[in-house]
């Protein structure tokens, strides 16, 4: 029997990894803290505990006598993972990273003192601070959005003074410390860098392309690996990221970026010290690079240095997500025949007759998701929207 892990967080997104682990002859512990995670099902051994209680965590990989945590995308478990590692000496991701990771205000704070490209950006907890941060940046458009949550939870796109205030207080709602990040938008194509940093040594494992929803809600609509960019706009990409990640002091733990291609140059959006969310980590990464993350993350856990070698043969990947339409959903038409194209991997509906369905403003609204892989980027891409145009959603008003 191999070592025995404690995951914490056992959702959609690290139930691969929770299964890989098994498969791999380790005997798993999983925890979260809603009793219906898919990833309890999956392991040894499974508990319903407050993942964001660092003292839980101890008291569970006790009396488990588990030899590792390992928490490879879960943003909201971070910090109480990270106290848990110290508590009980076993390698983490440092807390002064989770820290950062944690707050945009630190990461654009450090982005500006290595002379990154930045938008303008002010930290306020009240409406007046905001409305201040707005007449002074005289920019056509802000970005509210709270310090320190993820998930795009919270985050307005506004384009007049008077849209401010209900701007400030949706981001505030949704910061855990009721600070709200002000920031002059940033125009253009989004791009996620993923890289995992050994001791201060930055590995880029892949690129990807994001398609976002229109203002006010800025969400991912479709996630495309790889991306379209021309090489030499990839290269100069993948160096701002490199010293982003560097200016934000990340070490020992895999990095998820995003950026912006601005018309001044790459803008860092944000970055995080972990896994990429929802299946990009454990499972449409793997398939692009032929590096699996569960392992080096297992590893990593455990203490080891990750094996993070690349096979040259990758392919193409395209996440696309399925709009909700407003009402109470009936129906879904055009599904089997979606699921049927060659190279669709998934395409699932996440409501259920009977719910209503409503706007896009988060992640959670969102009606269900297709994934495709294809070794033709080409064509990997043009799947996934054959695949979104056969699906029609019947909802009652």
């Amino acid at each position: 029997m191999k070592e025995r892990l404690l995951f914490v967080a056992a959702g959609l997104a690290q139930t691969p990894a929770i299964r890989d682990a098994r498969a791999a002859g380790h005997h798993v512990i999983a925890i979260d803290g809603s009793a219906d995670a898919p990833g309890l099902t999956e392991a040894d051994e499974s508990y319903v505990v407050n993942i964001l209680d660092a003292t839980e965590i101890v008291r569970v990989c006790r009396e488990t006598r588990a030899e590792a945590i390992v928490s490879v995308c879960c943003d909201a478990a971070m910090d109480a993972v990270a106290k848990a590692c110290q508590e009980l000496g076993l390698p983490g991701v440092p807390p002064e990273v989770v820290r950062v990771s944690r707050s945009k205000l630190l990461q654009r704070e450090a982005f500006r003192a290595a002379g990154l490209l930045t938008p303008d950006f002010r930290a306020v907890t009240e409406l007046e601070a905001a409305l201040s941060a707005w007449d002074d940046f005289q920019a056509e458009a802000c970005v509210l959005k709270p310090v320190d949550a993820s998930g795009s939870r919270g985050v307005s796109f506004v384009s007049s003074r008077a849209s401010v205030s209900a701007a400030f207080e949706l981001a505030r709602q949704n910061s855990h410390s009721g600070r709200v990040m002000v920031e002059s938008f940033m125009p253009g194509i989004e791009y996620s860098v993923e890289a995992w940093v050994v001791g201060s040594e930055v590995h880029v494992l892949a690129t990807s392309e994001k398609l976002r929803t229109q203002p006010p809600y800025l969400l991912d609509r479709q996630v495309h690996f790889p991306d379209s960019l021309p090489p030499e706009r990839r290269k100069r990409m993948v160096e701002h990221a490199v010293r982003a990640i560097q200016a934000c002091g990340f070490r020992d733990c895999p990095v998820h970026l995003e950026c912006i291609d601005h018309v001044r140059g790459p803008m860092i959006v944000e970055l995080a010290a972990r896994g990429a969310g929802f299946k990009v980590f454990t499972e449409m990464l793997p398939r692009v690079t032929g590096l699996s993350t569960a392992r080096a993350s297992i590893d990593a856990a455990l203490g080891k240095v990750p094996d993070l070698t690349l096979k040259p043969e990758s392919s193409a990947a395209s996440l696309v997500f399925i709009d909700p339409v407003p009402g109470l959903f009936k129906a879904a038409h055009g599904l089997q025949d979606a699921r049927a194209l060659p190279g669709v991997a998934e395409a699932i509906l996440y409501t259920h007759p009977g719910q209503k369905m409503n706007l896009l403003r988060s992640g959670a609204d969102r009606a269900g998701h297709i994934l495709v892989y294809d070794q033709d980027a080409t064509k990997c891409r043009a799947t996934a929207q054959k695949a979104l145009d056969l699906i029609r959603l019947e909802v009652e008003p």
